[in-house]
């Protein structure tokens, strides 16, 4: 009887479908978990984004807008859907998606099938990927153009098929990357990394290249005359993208910062979101992944990602809140310490399949358990976390439950909330949005928790009703007023 091998097991077989299946599984509910459950509101950060998107014009003054792409996508998603919780963060949604599959497809490329999956599993829960996929902010496109940028510059290099169509993709991504601050500098740096290392510099001068970059080239330079149209019409959008209005120079409080950010064990709440905000798990491995790629610096992949992370933590120093410029070339360095880690174990049985097969498994155990933790984590920190949970305003979706679509309303707002309740106004023509208490009324008004104090006594407008949530605390959310009876 021939003796059954480990290779004809069915899992085994098909253990990288499976594998995949549940990897995409995993960052779906992942995503939508994030996106409507938790953390389910909007940090004051994400209200202030609002405010670019709601200026929007078709005027050529629009285009000196910071992050233009995010605010066009951002607008594009009221006018289809309205102005919801989800609406607001739907560009930031989309922009994940499409980054973790950038981020798998390069992973690929430069990693094995069973590393590929191991890494994208604790990625899939890493609690600052998570927070920055489901934030109405900016900072998704620094994840979303560093994969694309890695990808199409891969691909460009590994001379895949229709290199041109990849080369026209890194100059859209190139260019659009420069309306968003430090990428100026980001990919000036990926210039001269990729001219240094003689792999890459092969395929960007050498004469028989230098033709097909004629387009791309052209592509770039048209984006980059928008953008220096914008400056010049813009000095303020100038100093914006080039960073320098973000700038702190003080080191020592910044590197404190970046402390508190990826290494005090216990939880604070910065910006809304929880540190650590890489889990201790992860960080091990990206340690150790650092340690062994010092043995491989000169191949192309560690030189670009080690280059990648000096620029990076160059850039943390003076903007440590800039977090999400440095998870790409953290996350490539997790995967080559799961690579190392199997690597390591692979050469104490080089020929023993039942062995190898254990490591895997011990491996995929210990990222299953780091997966686990790491939802947990999230899902119970940003729900029941005082802290945290105190900080996502729930309150727009609350507002749009009592409001009826057939009756004219004002609301009463403070200054901070304006960005918020201007882009509701604006893609709802039955509201109306103020900063000053009227002194009468004739349509109802609703009064913002925070702005009911600045709201004097009137005997023109009386109190018919409180909304409120299902929170212990503050749970008053808005003052119902309507006109006294005479």
């Amino acid at each position: 009887m021939k003796k059954r091998q480990p290779t004809d097991i069915f899992l085994y077989k098909w253990r990288y479908v499976i594998g995949y299946t549940l990897l995409a599984m995993l960052y779906i509910g992942a995503g939508i978990v994030s996106a409507i459950y938790t953390p389910g509101g909007l940090t004051q950060q994400e209200i202030d984004a609002i405010q670019p998107t709601n200026d929007l014009s078709l005027s050529l003054r629009s285009l000196a807008t910071v992050n233009l792409p995010f605010h066009l996508l951002q607008l594009a998603s009221f006018k289809l859907l309205g102005v919801t919780i989800l609406s607001i963060k739907l560009p930031s949604i989309i922009l994940y998606v499409i980054s973790s599959i950038a981020i798998f497809l390069l992973l690929r490329r430069w990693f094995k099938p069973n590393v590929v999956i191991l890494s994208m599993l604790i990625m899939a829960t890493t609690a600052q990927l998570l927070f920055i996929g489901q934030s109405a902010t900016s900072g998704i496109l620094y994840v979303f153009y560093t994969a694309l940028l890695l990808l199409f510059a891969t691909m460009v290099v590994q001379k895949e098929r229709g290199a041109i169509l990849w080369k026209i993709c890194l100059a859209i991504t190139a260019g659009l990357s420069l309306f968003t601050p430090y990428f100026w500098y980001i990919n000036l740096g990926l210039l001269v990394i990729a001219i240094l290392h003689p792999h890459p510099r092969h395929f960007l001068i050498k004469r028989k290249y230098l033709a097909s970059w004629t387009i791309p080239v052209l592509i770039f330079a048209g984006i980059t005359a928008i953008i220096a149209y914008a400056c010049l019409i813009s000095p303020d959008f100038l100093h914006s993208i080039l960073g320098i209005k973000y700038i702190t120079l003080d080191i020592v409080a910044n590197l404190k910062t970046l402390y508190r950010l990826y290494l005090r064990p216990e939880p604070l709440v910065i910006d809304g979101q929880i540190t650590p905000i890489i889990d201790f798990g992860a960080t091990l491995l990206i340690i150790f992944g650092l340690l062994n790629s010092i043995k491989r610096i000169t191949a192309a992949r560690t030189f670009m990602t080690w280059s990648w992370l000096i620029l990076s933590m160059a850039l943390l120093l003076v903007q440590p809140q800039l977090t999400t410029v440095i998870i790409i070339p953290l996350f490539i360095l997790l995967a080559i310490g799961i690579e190392s880690l199997l690597h390591e174990w692979y050469k104490l049985f080089p020929k023993n399949p039942y062995a190898r097969g254990t490591g895997l498994v011990l491996t995929s155990i210990l990222v299953l358990t780091m997966t686990i933790g790491g939802s947990v984590r999230y899902i119970d920190g940003y729900r029941y976390y005082p802290e945290a949970a105190k900080q996502f305003n729930k309150d727009i979706t609350l507002l749009v439950q009592h409001v009826k679509s057939d009756t004219a309303a004002t609301i009463l707002v403070t200054p901070s909330e304006k960005p918020l309740y201007t882009a509701l106004a604006k893609h709802s023509s039955h509201i109306t949005v103020t900063t000053s208490a009227p002194e009468s009324i004739k349509t109802p008004l609703y009064v913002t928790r925070a702005a009911h104090s600045s709201l004097q006594k009137n005997s023109a407008i009386s109190l018919s009703a409180v909304i409120t949530n299902d929170q212990a605390e503050a749970g008053d959310r808005f003052y119902t007023y309507t006109p006294t009876e005479k």
